[in-house]
């Protein structure tokens, strides 16, 4: 990216700009595959799936796992 590319995008609204960075995301995220993962996450990941799946499993709400870790 050039400097007049980056000038033009510096003007932009920052509703503009996010709507760039959600493009963006969704490209990185789309050229991504699970394939060029390491095993050992790949099986965490599953574990993961299975406990949802199962019904078993438990999550916080943000401000819940903000205040945990502002105290440390």
């Amino acid at each position: 990216m050039n400097k007049l590319q980056m000038a033009e995008l510096h003007k932009l609204s920052v509703k503009d700009k996010l709507k760039i960075v959600h493009a963006l995301w969704d490209d990185i995220a789309a050229e991504q595959s699970i394939d060029t993962l390491p095993a050992e996450h790949k099986r965490i990941l599953q574990d993961r799936l299975n406990i949802i799946d199962s019904g078993n499993a438990t999550f916080s709400s943000w401000t819940e796992v903000q205040e945990k870790y502002s105290k440390s």
